[in-house]
């Protein structure tokens, strides 16, 4: 194996500041690397709602989860039935 001249100062270097061996640091890149790849092949997409309203809605109050839990569990069930509560 051959490395970059600089990578391997850099990675002795970082081997010795943690005691550990220029091996167990090379070891551990590899499996963060291995691991990294397995992780963003088998991620699934995840869509990101954002509210660009002003605030929150009349009656709401953060503090208070009576307030919001019926909207939340209304929101629910349109992601589920594909029913909005305008609809029903």
């Amino acid at each position: 194996m051959r490395l970059d001249e600089t990578l391997m100062r850099e990675a002795k270097s970082y081997a010795a500041r943690h005691q550990r061996t220029f091996t167990s640091v090379l070891e551990d890149a590899l499996r963060r690397l291995l691991k990294e790849e397995d992780m963003q092949q088998t991620t699934e997409r995840i869509d990101v709602i954002v509210h660009t309203g002003t605030g929150l809605l009349p009656g709401v109050d953060l503090d208070d989860r009576t307030t919001y839990q019926p909207l939340i569990d209304a929101e629910d069930a349109e992601r589920f039935t594909g029913v909005t509560h305008a609809d029903a």
